[in-house]
Order: C-alpha cells, then structure tokens, then sequence
C-alpha cells in the first residue's frame, strides 16, 4: 500500500472505497465536510438539503460549548478542594456538569438526526459504536433536566436503583440513582474521537455517494480542496524564502 494510501486509512476506518487510496491526504484535508454534504444532498434530489448541513455546523458548536465546560467543571473541582469543608462551588460544578450533558446529548440527537435523513451507512456505524455512551450522557441530562420526578414522592423515583442518590460528585464522576457517569477529561476525549470519527466517516459516506450519482460534482470538489492544497504549499514555501536569515556577528 502506497504511503498516501495508508494515510488515508486514518480518514476511513470503515471498509473505505478502493479508489479513496489514490487521493492524496493533502487534498482530503482540505475538503469541507459540509460542502460535501450539501453536494451529496443536491446531487440526490433531496428536498430538504439544509437540515443535516445545519445539523453538521450545530454539532461543532455544540462541541465547542462542550470544551467551555470541561474547562469550567475543573476550575469548579478546584473551588471545592480549596474551599474544603465548606465546598462553595458545590452548587456550581451540577451547573456546569448540567450544560455538559446538554452539550453530549445536543451533539447525539443532531448526529442522529443526519444519520438518519442520509442512511449514509459509515455515520452509522460509528453512531453504533458509541451508542451506550451516547445514550448514557443523554440518561445523565435527562435525571439533571427532570430532577423534580427523582425526588422522594415523584414519578420516577421507581426507576431509580438507589433512590437516595440524587445527584453526587466523586472526583470525574457523577452519580446517580446507584449510576456512575465519568464527566471528566477521560469523557471528552471520547468525545474528541467520536466527532472527529464521525466527521471523517461523513467525508467518506459523502464522496462516495457522490462517485454514485454525481462524477463531476464529486470531481469540481476535489479540484478544489487540490487547488486550495497547491496554493496552501506554496504560501508556505515562499514564507520560507522570504522569512530573513539571522544577522552574522
């Protein structure tokens, strides 16, 4: 396998086309997932193009907020140990911990969302793959979202395997109902992957949707991302040439 082909493995870890082998990674980087998208939906006919593309955009927002709050549940965890017994940021870190299962749960249902109106089959796969730790971050916002129903007398105190444990924190853990959900690093980096999984996966789904319906739509785009990674190369050998060279003493 040539070196450009093993460095588009990385892009496509589910069963990748043959011919994905003979583009190079540089033009593969440059391609917008989005545009490819929206390519893929027109060239299908489909009447409702801009839904999944939204839903694409929404889910980088939804893991930027995600990164926000990671970095606010630390400095939270940091609070509590320096304020310790009195543990002020107690009531702040469930806030912050709140928002970071919206963010998950936002990011599920939008992945979902275009699964579901592509039927792309890679997507899906790698929705399969994170489908209980998907569905666990969505249990977690669910409890912090209905609490009301988990207290003593509400409807959903049955569903809950420890009754009395409304909501702790033990280090990067929260728990719940006798459950343990780890909102720590650990957790974003699985969500890290995920999105960038689900991402590459969507480049491929949609290339080779295009090499189905569309030849020359996929062909214009490639030439693009080619002609971007060209003059990308070259700005960065002229900056080369021009930056100066150190003075002699």
């Amino acid at each position: 396998m040539s070196a450009a082909a093993n460095a588009n493995a990385a892009w496509a870890p589910y069963s990748p086309p043959a011919w994905l082998g003979q583009v190079h990674p540089a033009i593969l980087r440059r391609l917008d997932d989005r545009d490819m998208l929206q390519a893929a939906l027109v060239a299908a006919k489909d009447p409702h193009v801009y839904g999944p593309v939204i839903a694409l955009s929404s889910i980088d927002a939804a893991y930027a907020a995600a990164k926000r709050q990671q970095q606010r549940i630390a400095r939270a965890q940091r609070t509590i140990e320096t304020t310790w017994p009195r543990r002020r940021g107690k009531a702040t870190i469930f806030d912050d911990v709140h928002f970071y299962a919206i963010c998950w749960s936002r990011i599920a249902k939008l992945a979902r969302f275009i699964s579901k109106r592509t039927r792309f089959r890679r997507i899906g796969l790698v929705l399969r793959k994170h489908k209980r730790l998907l569905d666990e971050m969505i249990g977690l916002r669910d409890h912090l979202e209905h609490f009301e129903e988990r207290l003593p007398g509400g409807p959903k105190v049955a569903s809950m395997a420890v009754p009395g444990d409304l909501l702790n924190m033990a280090n990067q853990f929260v728990t719940f109902g006798g459950r343990q959900v780890d909102v720590g690093p650990e957790n974003m980096r699985q969500l890290r992957d995920m999105v960038g999984e689900f991402h590459r996966a969507l480049l491929v789904d949609t290339m080779e949707a295009l090499a189905a319906s569309d030849q020359a739509r996929l062909r214009a785009q490639l030439q693009r991302a080619s002609s971007d990674a060209v003059v990308a190369r070259t700005i960065r050998q002229v900056a080369r040439f021009l930056k100066p060279s150190t003075p002699k003493t």
